[in-house]
């Protein structure tokens, strides 16, 4: 009979094998996980996922399937893995994507995917955690083209000549979307729970789909809205100077997020040095003639890119991130959004495959 010690010991052994083995396949993610020194990239899965949890994870695979596909390429149970899959997209841990009767399931990267995932479970062991692990490895995520996130300036302050394309303006995003919902914003929740907290809205991370009645029954989604409530959300946000922001590909995206420079990790990288964090399609000029240096569009800034020298206020260019919260509220209408020439600005990936692609050859090149 063995020793119970016996048993402890490899059920320790089974247990950090498994953790070790979910970093790992996170990391070959195109979005990476990268490994610390110091473990703590462990101690944040050990947090949220089972071993169970962690093993079973690292059979799926980016491609949503079904329980039947899943089973009949890992052997596995039907019954034990429709149990099992369900209560991970519950926990928010994988995702699940419903149309009618029929459930797909698949893997999903750390950010964007499960970090955002645990808005409802995060709790101040967690928000310490993952700040930690993202000082840690921050600019591992941020610095890779093509960047995560992509800037999508106030629409009224684009200029008619500028042709913009239609992943830069929120009408033609929202126009195609037919379900709406809106959540916490993550971010702000984690910076609160460490006593850091702004006094921006955190009820500004909008959804959407282009299915009908996508959100219903959705375990993660939040406040199911109208598109009406969301256009009147983005304008809270704009008043708020909250930076729009989405996936940075051209169609298909899911998400709009309203965020700001104290709280989003991004930002905060385009504030202190790393502006490229972000893909930003417009930058501002300031009209030094009608300019009064009022200075409330430094206020608005949310990454320091306007400076003031001596009282005269000028844009940093290769700061800016064309947001246009400096516009909407100059009241000498002093500045205006200029679209980057084609030289300067970036196209974004078709769609999620694409960008998943791109990813992969940059972090492949070391580029």
């Amino acid at each position: 009979m063995l020793a119970p010690r016996y048993i402890i010991k490899k059920f320790e052994v089974f247990m950090s094998d498994s953790y070790h083995a979910l970093a790992d396949y996170l990391n070959s993610m195109p979005n990476g996980f990268p490994r610390t020194e110091t473990g703590i990239e462990l101690q944040l899965l050990k947090k949220i996922f089972s071993p169970e949890d962690a093993e079973l994870f690292c059979k799926l695979t980016l491609k949503k399937e079904t329980v039947e596909q899943i089973a009949a390429r890992t052997g596995l149970d039907k019954e034990y893995l429709s149990h099992h899959l369900e209560s991970m997209w519950n926990r928010g841990l994988i995702e699940c994507h419903s149309i009618g009767n029929t459930k797909t399931y698949n893997a999903v990267p750390w950010i964007l995917g499960i970090y955002e995932l645990q808005q409802k479970f995060i709790d101040e062991e967690f928000a310490r955690l993952h700040a930690k692990y993202i000082k840690s490895v921050g600019p591992y995520f941020l610095t890779p083209k093509p960047q995560i996130m992509q800037v999508i300036p106030i629409e009224q302050h684009i200029k008619s000549n500028s042709s913009p394309m239609p992943y830069e303006q929120l009408s033609v995003i929202l126009n195609e979307c037919k379900s709406f919902a809106v959540n916490e914003c993550i971010c702000k929740k984690q910076t609160a729970l460490l006593n850091r907290s702004c006094n921006k809205p955190r009820e500004v991370c909008l959804s959407i789909s282009q299915l009908p009645n996508y959100f219903d029954n959705h375990p993660h989604a939040g406040r199911i809205i109208t598109k009406e409530e969301a256009l009147s959300i983005l304008k809270m946000a704009e008043d708020a100077a909250l930076v729009h922001m989405t996936a940075n590909i051209q169609e298909g995206h899911y998400f709009i997020c309203n965020c700001c420079g104290c709280c989003c990790v991004q930002l905060i990288a385009a504030r202190f040095g790393m502006p490229q964090t972000v893909n930003a399609h417009y930058h501002a000029a300031i009209n030094t003639e009608l300019c009064t240096q009022c200075g409330t569009c430094e206020t608005r800034c949310q990454i320091q890119a306007i400076q003031n020298n001596e009282g005269v206020r000028s844009i940093v260019q290769h700061k800016c991130i064309g947001c246009g919260l400096c516009v909407s509220t100059c009241p000498n209408q002093a500045i205006t959004l200029i679209h980057k020439d084609q030289s300067q600005d970036t196209l974004p990936p078709k769609n999620q495959d694409d960008w998943y692609k791109e990813k992969m050859r940059s972090r492949n090149s070391g580029i």
